[in-house]
Order: C-alpha cells, then structure tokens, then sequence
C-alpha cells in the first residue's frame, strides 16, 4: 500500500517536471514517463528533471535543505539513516534492497532497469542520482550497477566534516 502512495506521488511530481503524463497506470507510466524523458532531454537538462522530480517527492526544497543541512553536518548519521530508510522508501522504485554494511546496499533485482534499459539506468538513474545525493543531499553516494545480472550496489559515503 505505502509503495503505491509513493509511485502515485512521485509520477505526479515527475510528470511535472518533464511536461508528460503517461496514460498507463502504475509502474508502466513510469516506465513510460521515464523513455519520454530519455527521449527528449539530455545532459543538464534531464539532471535538472530527475532533481526536480526527487525534490518534489522529498517534499519540496524546504525539506531537502534540511536533509542536505544533516549531511553537511553530521554526515556519518545522515549516511547511516539513509542507508536505514532507504529500502522502504526506494522499494516501489527499484525492488528489494539488502543493507550490507553501515552505509552500504544492495539493489538485488533492480526493477527499474529490468523494465527499462541499460542506457536508460545510466543517464536517467545513476548519474543523477549520485549528484542529486552528492551536491544536494551533502552525502556522497556512488551506485555501481551490474547491467547483465540487473542488481546495483549503493554506497553512502559520509564525507569528513569541513572546518568553518
């Protein structure tokens, strides 16, 4: 039931931000909102959608200043948390998540690339992701996909806190 409050939320947040919403129901307008993005934007452009589309779905720019505050300045509990809510919170989007170490997962089947395709978990998935984690969140965070067996690693790596 939570899984699909949080699709519905976040293909109406999506759907705003590429300009298109799918007339399929569910996971297929995902998958059909996501081509139409790979379709039409590239580079900073599709960064700025996926972004927009995570911001949207955190609950605005209010909410993630605060998380991205939490990062810069506790950044090993923020990692940690994140690695603690991220497979209930990700589970619609991707499938099951195994945590494998304090601030490491495992995306074991990823869904979304099952349902889509390697170009598409490149640009759309991994490489937004990482920045909108890593310049936004304040965490750095790097996901090593596995294209042939379709699982994808996650590491939430806390960066060392600055002097001020």
């Amino acid at each position: 039931m939570i899984n699909g409050l949080l699709l519905r939320k976040f293909l109406r947040v999506h759907a705003r931000q590429i300009g298109y919403r799918s007339a399929a129901t569910g996971y297929a307008a995902l998958v059909d909102q996501t081509e139409h993005e790979y379709a039409r934007f590239s580079g900073a452009e599709l960064v700025s959608a996926v972004h927009g589309s995570y911001t949207g779905w955190m609950g605005g720019r209010r909410a993630v200043g605060v998380l991205g505050r939490l990062g810069r300045r506790a950044p090993r509990a923020a990692a940690r948390t994140l690695t603690l809510a991220t497979p209930k919170l990700f589970r619609w989007l991707v499938g099951p998540i195994r945590r494998t170490g304090p601030t490491e997962l495992v995306v074991q089947r990823c869904r979304f690339l099952a349902e889509t395709s390697p170009e598409i978990c490149l640009r759309v998935c991994k490489a937004p992701t990482e920045s909108f984690f890593t310049d936004t969140l304040n965490i750095p965070t790097t996901l090593t996909p596995d294209l042939r067996r379709s699982t994808c690693r996650v590491s939430f790596t806390p960066a060392p806190r600055r002097a001020r």
